[in-house]
């Protein structure tokens, strides 16, 4: 059986509910009510986590509520498979039996990909190719410090096969991580930067869930609901990130915006911009933030009403105009959210020496986000939108 198919319109279709949420500040102390204190738990995170002091933080918060931990800080950005094994094993020297992702998107995919292993159900690569993670993995649990990827609720982990040049998508209903903490005093210190980086991904997140063919009813509240969070708050948030209500809104945005795409799919935004990704050395977050407008735009003529609700949620007035002209507001208007935080919308801007690969474009074939997109391309048509950024600006 296909585990991931488009919603069949003629009949039911399914929701994946993520497990326990905490919220608001200090929520980090209520995450090991959940945890099983019969265990040892490694806690995967990266360096700058650890010498700001935030790893130490949780290790007080688990060690007060009688919970054993140890430390592995060597997750990198777009973690390879490599971090993930090393983890393990010092997991498996320490008797841990448990995982607490720590971080941002790269540290709580690696404790996915962690859990996994622990768990000895495999390798990595095999389910990066296509395989499904078919049974439990290890206790697995989740504390963002990044308003963005919302793995906290997704059953996939993004991991790097470096040899490959290519971010593989491991995915399982188990990789849903069992409870998380999203406390907006762990986003502090994070720099303005990242943190506009970051918000860029889940809009992008939801409104490629919004659009997307494989979309419900359930999907369109939440990842509407996450792009008004966005709108609202994200300027505020990059402009100070101590700001807790702001914190505290977009992890809210990112959470929800987590759930609609774990469940509704995602557009050729994500699937052009892993690629990209992998061969520039690209954030996620600012590949979405380069190709999510090229592809709204491209998107407008098969969902012209699904982006005039996006322009309303962002703001925009769209009353005085047919659906077709309104829809437009949607693309200027995340343009004009990019700008004003100081993302890149080009080549150029990013500092991207651009040189389109045969494989880049190949890559986007067998992913499950290329089938979500409201409107299909074929190659000629990829290719050109790969191209786009470098031809504006």
């Amino acid at each position: 059986m296909e585990k991931e198919s488009l919603v069949d319109r003629s009949g039911t279709y399914s929701h994946l509910s993520p497990g326990k949420l905490f919220f608001g500040p200090g929520s980090l102390e209520s995450l090991p009510e959940e945890m099983d204190k019969g265990l040892s738990y490694l806690i995967v995170t990266d360096q700058g986590l650890a010498k700001a002091g935030v790893a130490d933080r949780v290790v007080r918060a688990l060690g007060e509520a009688g919970i054993r931990s140890h430390l592995f800080d060597g997750v990198h950005s777009d973690p390879p498979v490599e971090d993930c094994l090393a983890a393990a094993g010092l997991a498996r020297d320490q008797g841990c039996g448990g995982v607490i992702g720590l971080g941002g998107g790269s540290s709580l995919d690696a404790a996915k990909g962690v859990a996994v292993l622990l768990q000895g159900r495999g390798d990595l690569k095999e389910y990066g190719a296509g395989k499904w993670v078919e049974g439990p993995v290890a206790p697995l649990y989740a504390i963002p410090t990044t308003a963005g990827t919302g793995s906290e609720v997704t059953r996939v982990a993004v991991i790097t096969d470096a040899q490959r040049n290519e971010k593989m998508s491991v995915r399982g209903f188990y990789l849903a991580p069992r409870a998380a903490a999203l406390d907006p005093e762990l986003l502090k210190g994070l720099p303005p930067g990242i943190a506009a980086e970051t918000g860029a991904d889940a809009l992008a997140h939801a409104v490629e869930a919004y659009v997307s063919l494989n979309s419900t009813p359930v999907t369109d509240a939440l990842a509407l609901a996450a792009i008004g969070l966005v709108g609202g708050y994200l300027r505020r948030f990059v402009a100070n990130p101590a700001d807790t209500e702001a914190g505290e809104r977009m992890l809210v945005a990112s959470c929800l915006a987590g759930q609609a795409f774990t469940n509704g799919g995602l557009g050729l935004a994500h699937s052009m911009g892993e690629p990209l990704g992998a061969f520039f050395h690209v954030s996620h977050g600012l590949s979405c933030a380069i190709y999510l407008p090229v592809i709204m735009e491209f998107n407008l003529p098969a969902a012209p009403e699904k982006f005039c609700a996006i322009a309303r949620a962002l703001g925009e007035d769209v009353d005085w105009a047919p659906p077709h002209r309104a829809a437009r507001l949607a693309v200027s208007a995340v343009r004009e959210l990019f700008e004003d935080l100081g993302l890149p919308l080009t080549f150029k801007q990013a500092g991207i020496e651009f040189k389109l690969h045969q494989k880049m474009i190949d890559d986007v074939w067998p992913q499950f986000s290329t089938k979500c997109n409201p409107r299909k391309a074929d190659p000629e048509q990829v290719a050109a939108l790969y191209l786009a950024p470098g031809r504006e600006g």
